[in-house]
């Protein structure tokens, strides 16, 4: 691709003046435009990069295929338009207002997960080293590992500042002036010895002061009112003083109603909830404990964990401790246990691999992921396993009262993190959790793959050696040639050869094995690439990017290995079709150009794994 297209593509386009709005689905970038005649179209056809140029509904779409994000950022960067960019989307990122809580949770959390498990596995050596007596907890180098591997939870507000920021467009910088200044010293030494609940005064407003080291709600909280106050601010102050006057008025206006709003609402709210939940732990933590480590993997399912996730966190930074996470443990070894009994019970080559690589997965990272959809969901029955045997492992530790000191995913590589007074219920749980998830699942069995898929991997595989790749249609419909796309950009083969498919469910499978490269936010688009380079994507719907994600929900991550039927991606068929939109779904081969030839097999109503195309290399 050319360099700087997006650049061209903005100074064609009459410039950043001439975009009232702008933003991209998977495929291409989409325009609202205010004076379309200064458009130099044909110029941006020529360009290098550029498939094709649409306009449909009001909008000047410019056709890149996979690559349009990187085009994208490169089009609005240094621009007014990357201010605007972030925070517009996030709200109606989906259309239940539950997963939109869960998604934008996910967002401030993710980039953080490495940092908090890097952190609290060494936070568990110096532990352990501790109290093996390796280490002295008067010794410079035990305070300086000790700095090291709590500092994450001390400055959690600022991290959390930041993260929030990119999730809800904010300016980073601000975002973490404004959480950074109730942790200064100035701020602190208002309370003096006294603690939380120290009276001061800013401009005559009684203002109750808090520690906010450490906390959660209070950040999230702050950076998203301020993302709202930045747009404000820049649409009625002139662009050549918003420079100044934008960080200004932020600060000169957060810092005080985080202070005396926020921080005190999130302080108290994050405690009451973390008060309750581990009152019920401490209450009957038998039942607690089965219940959290039986639905756990259900709520990793479905993304619920992440609603419980600040509660962990906030209990270790506030407690030094938290008992909800080695529950999650249990539930991790619990899909372990399910995955090795699948490994033992099936007969299948390629699925006893899968499983191995999936175990291992849990065992050394405390990823549950590859396992919960490509072994639990996919056959259903190791799932109820794995739930019998998080729920009795998670009994036994929560009645045992087992706690963790750092918040970590259960694995085998965490083990120091639970290090201390209750570290053996944890291993004995951990224990319990594999076992009984094992022998639950051989009991229980589980439906082999069907002769006929078995059949279509066998061909699969024969056909890589001859560099041909077979592609199943992705969806129960009627498979029609991509030239009867509505759409002109898929219909004139310029994003690749493929085909196009009639719904008849919601519900998209993959169509190889392969790995997931591409997932846009909204849902309604996913790339795959097989293993010996195809790469296919799948584009549910005509448009359905202005759906904001309503209606679609997706079943894995990018970056993720899936098999071959495995579920990616539902949509909700009829109320897209009730929303007006057309749900023909293109299935395109990206990189036709590495192919000899890439054609259709079959046409009209297939059922989902079908084989429908291959591809040649020679």
């Amino acid at each position: 691709m050319a360099d700087n297209l997006g650049k061209k593509i903005l100074g064609l386009v009459g410039q950043e003046e001439n975009i009232n709005t702008i933003t991209h689905c998977a495929t291409r970038l989409r325009m609202t435009l205010k004076n379309r005649d200064v458009v130099k179209r044909d110029k941006i056809e020529a360009l290098q990069g550029v498939l094709s140029v649409v306009e449909k509904g009001g909008q000047f779409q410019v056709v890149i295929g996979p690559n349009v994000p990187n085009v994208y950022e490169d089009l609005i960067r240094g621009t007014r338009l990357a201010g605007e960019k972030s925070g517009n989307d996030v709200s109606k990122d989906d259309g239940k207002i539950i997963a939109r809580v869960f998604n934008t949770i996910a967002g401030i959390f993710t980039p953080l997960l490495p940092l908090l498990a890097g952190s609290g596995v060494l936070r568990g050596l110096v532990l352990l080293s501790t109290q093996l007596g390796w280490l002295s907890d008067k010794s410079g180098t035990y305070h300086i590992l000790t700095a090291a591997s709590t500092s994450v939870f001390y400055f959690l507000p600022i991290l959390l500042a930041f993260t929030t920021a990119k999730r809800f467009g904010a300016n980073l910088y601000v975002s973490v002036a404004v959480m950074g200044a109730l942790i200064m010293p100035e701020f602190t030494n208002i309370m003096g010895t006294h603690g939380n609940g120290v009276i001061t005064h800013f401009l005559g407003i009684p203002i109750v002061t808090m520690t906010y080291t450490s906390t959660v709600i209070p950040a999230i909280l702050a950076i998203w009112c301020l993302s709202y106050l930045e747009r404000f601010l820049k649409n009625h102050i002139a662009e050549s003083l918003q420079l100044l006057f934008v960080p200004l008025i932020s600060l000169f206006i957060m810092v005080p109603i985080t202070a005396g709003l926020f921080g005190p609402f999130g302080v108290y709210t994050g405690e009451g909830i973390a008060r309750i939940i581990n009152w019920l732990i401490q209450s009957n933590g038998w039942i607690a404990g089965a219940l959290i480590g039986g639905v756990w993997n259900v709520f990793v399912i479905f993304g619920l964990q992440w609603a419980v996730n600040p509660i962990m966190i906030m209990n270790i930074s506030t407690l030094g401790f938290d008992k909800i996470v080695p529950l999650t443990g249990a539930a991790n070894f619990g899909m372990a246990g399910a995955t090795l009994g699948t490994f033992l019970k099936t007969k299948n080559k390629k699925t006893k691999s899968y499983t191995m690589s999936a175990l291992l997965s849990i065992f050394f990272a405390g990823i549950t992921e590859p396992a919960i959809y490509g072994v639990a969901v996919r056959y259903k029955r190791p799932l109820i396993g794995a739930v019998i045997g998080g729920a009795v492992g998670g009994a036994f530790m929560g009645g045992m009262q087992t706690k963790a000191y750092a918040f970590v995913f259960g694995g085998l590589t965490t083990l120091p993190a639970f290090v201390g007074k209750t570290f053996v219920y944890y291993a004995l749980g951990l224990a319990i959790c594999f076992i009984v998830a094992a022998i639950a699942t051989m009991i229980l069995g589980f439906d082999e793959e069907s002769k006929d898929i078995e059949k279509n991997q066998v061909t699969e595989n024969v056909s890589l050696a001859v560099n041909q790749q077979f592609i199943s249609t992705p969806i129960l419909g009627e498979v029609k040639e991509l030239k009867e796309s509505k759409d002109p950009a898929f219909a004139d083969g310029s994003m690749g050869s493929g085909f196009l498919v009639e719904p008849q469910e919601g519900k998209v499978y993959a169509p190889f094995d392969g790995t997931v490269k591409v997932l846009f936010p909204t849902h309604h688009a996913i790339g795959i690439e097989s293993k010996n380079g195809t790469e296919v994507m799948i584009h549910i719907g005509i448009n359905t990017v202005e759906l904001k994600g309503k209606y679609f929900e997706c079943h894995v991550k990018q970056g993720e290995n899936v098999k071959k039927g495995q579920l990616l991606t539902t949509f909700d068929l009829a109320s897209i079709h009730k929303a007006g939109y057309d749900v023909s779904t293109p299935v395109i081969v990206t990189n036709t150009q590495d192919y000899k030839d890439v054609q259709l097999l079959k046409k009209g109503k297939q059922v989902q794994g079908s084989v429908v195309m291959e591809a040649l290399t020679e």
